[in-house]
């Protein structure tokens, strides 16, 4: 259902914020003038830990590391239970590890101590996507989208665009790819959405307009050069046809997509 991209993007927004919610420690001129530090001392220090720990959890996690990712993520929550975007990572975690129960708890978590965080609100929106329950999904898109000055409202959109597709609704999905690209026109995964749906619906210049604009912005995938190869086969560009099967052929050997491609060639060649 290809969202898993699309959660760590959201991941690491939220670690990158998380160091503008660490505690500022207080000073105070004591009656002899000297200069004395506060308790909140102790707690910035915590906060200060607690996003290394995260960090850290979440980089094992990528590369697949789970009980070093584990061991970290615990130790960020034993320093901060309070800390929204812990609760967060470690919602992630649960979700990697098929604990759905758990990541669900520690998502909501997260979302108590911050409602209106859009990164959490899209970030959870996912999650309900992923366990097929699309109506509550859109629903925390849409909060998520109507958060003021939300930076990676392109991205929020482009998440409900694929959950309406995965949930069969093509019209409302496109609508969201489009309000994705009028915010970032060169966001990868909304261009090659939108050339599948231009394929699918047979006007395959607009889908031909979209794989260009694909082209100049990411690398190919296996999926993006098979539905090159096939909009080039219905535009009669034999030799971009041809150079897209060879691509895909050489660069993604073991694939579906080059699997589908050899068991009917003779129908694109």
């Amino acid at each position: 259902m290809h969202l898993k991209t699309l959660k760590v993007s959201v991941i690491l927004l939220a670690v990158a914020t998380l160091s503008a919610c660490q505690t500022t420690s207080n000073s105070k001129i004591s009656s002899s003038g000297t200069q004395s530090s506060s308790s909140n001392d102790s707690d910035f220090d915590r906060q200060k830990a607690a996003q290394v720990r995260l960090s850290a959890g979440l980089k094992y996690l990528r590369n697949g590391s789970l009980q070093n990712a584990k061991r970290h993520l615990d130790k960020a929550l034993e320093l901060s239970d309070d800390n929204a975007n812990v609760h967060f990572g470690i919602a992630y975690y649960f979700e990697q590890v098929k604990e759905l129960d758990l990541a669900e708890k520690s998502y909501k978590k997260a979302l108590r101590l911050e409602p209106k965080n859009p990164d959490f609100l899209n970030g959870y929106a996912s999650f309900l996507c992923g366990k097929k329950n699309y109506q509550k999904a859109d629903e925390y898109f849409n909060r998520a989208i109507e958060q003021p000055i939300y930076p990676s409202i392109a991205s929020a959109y482009m998440n409900a665009g694929v959950c309406a597709k995965l949930n069969g609704n093509v019209k409302k999905a496109t609508s969201y790819f489009r309000k994705a690209l009028n915010r970032d026109n060169k966001l990868p995964r909304a261009l090659i959405e939108m050339a599948e749906v231009e394929y699918e619906r047979k006007r395959y210049e607009r889908a031909h307009s979209y794989m260009k604009r694909y082209e100049e912005v990411s690398k190919p995938s296996s999926n993006s050069l098979w539905l090159a190869l096939r909009v080039a086969f219905f535009r009669n560009d034999k030799d971009s046809l041809a150079s897209y099967a060879i691509k895909l052929e050489q660069l993604y050997p073991d694939s579906d997509e080059t699997a589908a491609y050899l068991d009917s060639k003779d129908q694109w060649m």
